[in-house]
């Protein structure tokens, strides 16, 4: 089946490098479908199922959803229930500027290794608080750019701080310390390049173990967790550097370079030649 892919360049103005539209009812969203660009959607009344990745959410009002550029997904009615919710779209760069705010890489890493998108339900006067941010960005999105560009700002990390309390009050209490410790020392490249070897040998646990705390607690695998890390260092060397992609896949950890072009497009929606030229 045939996934279309929704592009930045088509839907957000590089000036803002953010959008804001209201979806006022299920009917009217777009079939099963991909971006390059990151999505929050916040629902803001009524029910909906989320289908992403093979999977089904059932979403309620004042959920918070942070979609990738590397998820599947499409909405439906749940029991004949409609619902109205808002879409914030962000370029690439405007997001991982995002993370560095934090300065906790478990916590952006987290965010892009999930099998499913991260979300968290809000309460109801933080709901209309974000509400109030993202009609601020097409109030201005004609007449001051740089206003609505502010603003998108401050709604990013408005909803980003509230899924980075969700995983420090529930996913970070119920992580080992010795994974916690692993995840750690896996950011660094001479590690996360070296692959499962490497892995294996940090954690001292066996491959059976390994596999069922990463879905315990990531919500992945392994060996998927660990090509995100290659992949994004992959990313940030095509668009800050002129070398090779050949050398970019090898300096990564890509022995194989139609798996690293492969896995790079799965993950990202275009090839790794078209995102340094973009």
């Amino acid at each position: 089946m045939h996934v279309p892919m929704l592009t930045a360049e088509a839907l957000i103005d590089p000036q803002i490098q953010a959008n804001f539209h209201i979806e006022a009812s299920i009917t009217q969203t777009t079939p099963l479908h991909y971006h390059d660009y990151y999505e929050i959607f916040l629902i803001t009344s009524g029910k909906c199922i989320h289908r992403v990745n093979g999977q089904e959410q059932v979403m309620g009002t004042g959920t918070l959803v942070f979609v990738r550029p590397q998820d599947r997904h499409s909405y439906d009615i749940y029991n004949n229930m409609d619902c109205q919710f808002i879409n914030i779209n962000f370029y690439t760069g405007f997001i991982e500027a995002a993370f560095d705010f934090f300065g906790d890489r478990n916590f952006s890493s987290m965010l892009e290794t999930m099998q499913l998108p991260a979300s968290a339900v809000l309460p109801s006067g933080e709901m209309y608080s974000l509400v109030g941010k993202a009609e601020q960005i097409h109030l201005f999105a004609s007449i001051d750019k740089y206003k609505a560009r502010i603003f998108a700002k401050s709604f990013l990390v408005d909803a980003l701080t509230f899924l980075f309390a969700n995983y420090k009050n529930e996913n970070k209490k119920s992580i080992p310390d010795w994974l916690d410790s692993v995840l750690f020392q896996l950011q660094k490249k001479d590690n996360f390049t070296t692959g499962l070897d490497k892995l294996y040998m940090i954690s001292g646990r066996s491959t059976g173990h390994l596999n069922r705390v990463f879905k315990q607690y990531l919500g992945t695998t392994p060996t998927t967790y660990i090509n995100n890390l290659k992949l994004n260092h992959a990313k940030n060397l095509l668009v800050t550097t002129n070398i090779d992609i050949l050398d970019i896949a090898l300096e990564s950890g890509f022995e194989n370079l139609s798996h690293f072009y492969h896995l790079f497009k799965e993950k990202y929606g275009i090839s790794p030649g078209k995102i340094r030229t973009k």
